[in-house]
């Protein structure tokens, strides 16, 4: 087995990045769990808004890619998706994070904050219904398609536990958009909020 090196995986995994210098720098988040739609909105954002998304799955595929899978090095997968952000955030580059972290928001804001940039938390809405029968179609097209997910019905009830426990305050929000409605429409006018808050 090759050695492991956090270094060196970081390396390979922030040359994949393209530096694109903004004023002001807007970060792009989420505050939804597993099967809420955010790799779906992230993709439609990117591409309207001509930002790369930054997913925390990327980041584990590239460690299945190079045969460090185990749930071991799960700290260091958190680990690099921060130091991924403040790599962004050092070279003035807005983004889009694919990924839920609520549970941090205050840390979160910090970061951003220590280098003048604005982040923008997009709660997503969903019925638990449609929740459920998302994970078990990815279950069935994992790593078929651009889809690496791990998530299961189990990580979605732990979420659930989770927002029982801490809740970002309801004026932290930027938007809130339902997943099971239309998209495209919700995120243009997430788009004229989000070009008025940066006049």
């Amino acid at each position: 087995m090759k050695e492991y090196s956090y270094d060196l995986i970081l390396e390979k995994l922030i040359s994949k990045i393209k530096i694109k210098e903004s004023n002001p720098i807007i970060g792009i988040t989420f505050i939804a769990g597993p099967g809420f739609g955010k790799s779906t909105v992230s993709k439609i954002l990117s591409k309207k808004l001509g930002i790369d998304v930054m997913a925390n799955d990327e980041i584990r595929r590239l460690y299945d890619e190079l045969g460090f899978n185990n749930e071991e090095y799960e700290p260091d997968i958190k680990k690099m998706a921060y130091d991924r952000t403040v790599y962004l955030l050092q070279n003035k580059t807005s983004h889009i994070v694919d990924a839920n972290i609520e549970f941090h928001w205050e840390m979160a804001i910090d970061n951003y904050e220590k280098y003048n940039a604005k982040l923008l938390f997009i709660e997503l809405t969903c019925s638990e219904e449609e929740i459920l029968r998302r994970i078990e179609k990815r279950k069935k097209t994992f790593g078929q398609t651009d889809n690496y997910s791990r998530a299961t019905e189990i990580d979605y009830y732990k979420y659930l536990e989770l927002k029982k426990q801490k809740q970002i305050p309801r004026e932290k929000i930027f938007y809130t958009i339902n997943t099971e409605k239309d998209i495209e429409k919700q995120i243009d006018s997430l788009i004229e909020k989000i070009k008025k808050e940066l006049k």
